[in-house]
């Protein structure tokens, strides 16, 4: 599986946006899923991962 860099930043401006969903990341195997709605399927994604 390909290892993704992941960037720590504090802030986030994005224009454009479709939609905004809230999701939690579940184990799927030794690495982790999320589930979206179908409409998404081959569309490009951003998680961002928000301190609790």
């Amino acid at each position: 599986m390909k290892k993704v860099k992941i960037e720590r930043r504090s802030t986030l401006t994005l224009k454009g946006i479709k939609c905004f969903l809230e999701r939690t990341v579940k184990p799927f195997g030794t690495s982790g899923r999320i589930d979206f709605p179908k409409e998404f399927i081959g569309k490009k994604v951003f998680v961002v991962i928000a301190d609790e």
